[in-house]
């Protein structure tokens, strides 16, 4: 009856000592698995998924165990650093556990059908496989294979435990976190305990950063929630696992367009030492982990930063482009509002005129950009490619192996971002000259002018001139 021990009815299969770690070890029985953190003084009874099975054989591979059962299989536990470190620790347990040795493995060539929810198909060289698709409350996709083994998640593992009152109380850094949508439920909740997961390179420069999942985010629409799709870090009481997929942030999304989706993804670290903090409240915790890069890649760390670069430049490119259209958007809204006002009140017919003229140069610079209007059918077959779908589309030229750039996809990259930056001029020269001409017919009505918060740096143009550097 002691659950510290093992039932004295049960029966011992084997018996295992972690390498890894002096004081843990691990017993198969004949209904399941035991763990002990203190050289057998006291056991555990393995539950979490694991299922009530013989255990015959236990292997310690690395820093996984592998687990043999009579009738249903081999089982992984993916990681035993928690474990490793919880007997280090003793009495105290860890807040924030150091995450193993995580492998950088590049994008595989597995082609995923239905990829987002529901049942789906992934073909891949030798390996068909049918799974079903699920998305966690952190926002994570899942896979439940059906008819083949799960591989271990692809990223680095980050285990964090938060107390009872912190996980009741926990919520985004108002500072920190994305805008929610004026109106939203949630919008004006004050924050309570703020937490956060954070990930920067050994020189401490941030690379992307996760917060809970926002209050009332459900019962936003669609096209809102897909603004920030997730993934939010777990906020239960105990312990709580992350995978953070070492990639950095994808391009900024534009509501209701879904072309240009290869940018949503930005791209994977170098090979290197980072760290991850947990923040609780005032608290910073701090752990540092190894990415090492696939040993089966030939490529080498120059040409992986190379790589990189031209991947962060696509991707901020992209930005741009969907900054310029959200601006494109809020200036013809704001001016037909103004319009709309100066026509009640009549007289002002030269300001309307420029307003209207203003509003029809605006539209082709959008359309040039990007898909207008919101989307549906994403296939392509349909629609022209505007060119954020089709910068984005060298996205996957360029990652799709660990290899520099090609001198093609570069040549290309450089052919979409220069027609961009003559869209992104005409947007400058209309906001510049003819918003200020409109202004200037408003404000003798004596009404405020139009202010465009939202329009793009235009410095960041120089950033195309990266691949004119490649070349030289």
């Amino acid at each position: 009856n002691n659950e510290l021990a093992i039932p004295s009815d049960d029966f011992v299969r084997v018996i295992r000592a972690d390498p890894g770690c002096r004081g843990v070890l691990y017993v198969g029985t004949e209904t399941g698995l035991h763990v002990s953190l203190d050289d057998g003084a006291t056991w555990r009874r393995w539950r979490s998924n694991f299922p009530v099975v013989p255990v015959y054989d236990l292997k310690v591979e690395g820093t996984d165990l592998v687990v043999a059962t009579h009738g249903r299989s081999f089982w992984i536990v993916d990681d035993l650093t928690p474990l490793h470190q919880e007997a280090a620790a003793g009495a105290e347990p860890a807040e924030l556990y150091a995450p193993r040795r995580t492998w950088r493995l590049a994008p595989g060539v597995d082609f995923f059908i239905s990829a987002t929810a529901g049942k789906g198909y992934a073909i891949g060289p030798g390996r068909p496989a049918t799974y079903v698709a699920t998305q966690d409350e952190s926002g994570q996709a899942r896979r439940q294979y059906l008819d083949t083994g799960e591989a271990a998640p692809a990223g680095a593992i980050v285990y964090y435990r938060l107390p009872e009152g912190v996980a009741a109380g926990a919520t985004q850094n108002a500072g920190n976190a994305r805008d929610v949508p004026s109106g939203a439920p949630g919008s004006g909740e004050a924050p309570t305990t703020p937490v956060s997961i954070a990930f920067h390179n050994a020189g401490g420069t941030l690379i992307r950063v996760f917060h809970p999942k926002p209050a009332g985010h459900e019962d936003l629409s669609d096209e809102d929630k897909a603004l920030d799709p997730g993934p939010w870090m777990p906020v239960g009481a105990g312990v709580n696992r992350f995978v953070w997929d070492l990639r950095y942030p994808g391009a900024t999304r534009l509501r209701g367009n879904r072309t240009a989706e290869e940018a949503d993804r930005g791209p994977l670290v170098l090979p290197g030492t980072y760290e991850v903090r947990l923040r609780i409240g005032e608290r910073t915790l701090t752990e540092s982990f190894d990415v090492v890069n696939d040993p089966r890649s030939p490529a080498s760390v120059e040409e992986l930063r190379e790589q990189l670069d031209c991947l962060l430049a696509i991707r901020d490119k992209v930005s741009t482009v969907h900054e310029a259209v959200q601006c494109i958007r809020d200036t013809s809204e704001e001016v037909e509002r103004w319009c709309a006002r100066l026509s009640r009140h009549g007289g002002h017919d030269a300001a309307v005129a420029a307003g209207e003229a203003l509003r029809d140069a605006l539209a082709p610079i959008e359309s040039a950009l990007v898909l207008p209007g919101e989307q549906t059918d994403t296939s392509g077959l349909h629609h022209r490619v505007r060119l954020n779908a089709a910068l984005a589309s060298v996205i996957g030229v360029v990652d799709c192996a660990d290899a520099r750039p090609t001198v093609p996809a570069r040549a290309l990259a450089e052919l979409y971002m220069a027609r961009i930056d003559e869209e992104l001029g005409r947007l400058g020269v209309l906001i510049e000259r003819d918003l200020g001409e409109f202004n200037r017919l408003v404000s003798e009505t004596g009404m405020p002018p139009v202010d465009v918060h939202r329009y793009p740096d235009r410095s960041r143009r120089g950033l195309w001139t990266f691949f004119h550097a490649s070349d030289s």
